[in-house]
């Protein structure tokens, strides 16, 4: 699970990433109210849904979620102009999102999340991870990784296979990329199912500390 050169990711890496952004998703739209946090595509969506007066969609909470993410890339942004070093650059985008997902839990513990406005800190502080791993992990152009949005994969791996040229020797990736996105959104299902959100976002910190972590060992300069 080396990284690759320059201190970019290995694929292993981001794909765990990805696997992540399962789990933020289902803990937010299951666990806590009915927005995305990770997938904005989905959550601006939302937003005319609820601006339709559609139920049980709340406007106030997704344009929580899309101003949080905002914010969090505007933060990314900022990080990426003024951390020159890539491999700096990313553990810090990382450590944040650790950290962001750590405050979600405890907020899950200290806030009373069965009124609504209560639920508004926990849909920030989860948008606002995904907005800067986001705008971290964007500037790396990293062929057929994206860590969030499946549409362009979904694309590739449906039409890429009957056009000459393009290298076919990555769709496995692109499978591997939407694998994870699956497996992360029915893994926190069930721990949301059987356990509850607390532990969810307990297990979603975990998962991206052990990331940066192997991250860290394994992009380490001899």
């Amino acid at each position: 699970m080396a990284s690759d050169g320059g201190g970019v990711p290995s694929p292993p890496v981001l794909i765990g990433l990805t696997f992540v952004s399962g789990m933020v998703d289902a803990a937010t739209y299951l666990g806590i109210a009915q927005v995305f946090t990770s997938n904005m595509t989905g959550n601006l969506l939302i937003v005319g849904f609820a601006a339709a007066g559609t139920q049980p969609f709340s406007i106030i909470a997704s344009l929580v979620s899309v101003v949080g993410f905002l914010v969090g890339a505007a933060l990314g942004g900022q990080l990426t102009a003024r951390v020159g070093d890539l491999r700096r650059r990313l553990i810090a985008g990382m450590s944040v999102e650790f950290a962001m997902n750590a405050l979600t839990a405890l907020e899950s513990v200290l806030l009373p999340i069965a009124a609504p406005a209560a639920r508004y800190p926990l849909i920030a502080t989860l948008a606002l991870s995904m907005g800067v791993r986001n705008a971290v992990i964007r500037p790396l152009k990293i062929p057929d990784i994206v860590t969030t949005t499946m549409t362009g994969t979904l694309t590739k791996l449906g039409a890429d296979p009957f056009i000459p040229g393009p290298d076919r020797s990555r769709l496995g990736r692109c499978a591997a990329q939407i694998a994870a996105l699956v497996a992360g959104a029915c893994a926190a299902g069930l721990v949301l199912r059987h356990t509850g959100l607390t532990t969810t976002l307990v297990v979603m910190a975990a998962i991206v500390a052990a990331l940066t972590a192997t991250y860290i060992l394994t992009s380490a300069r001899p």
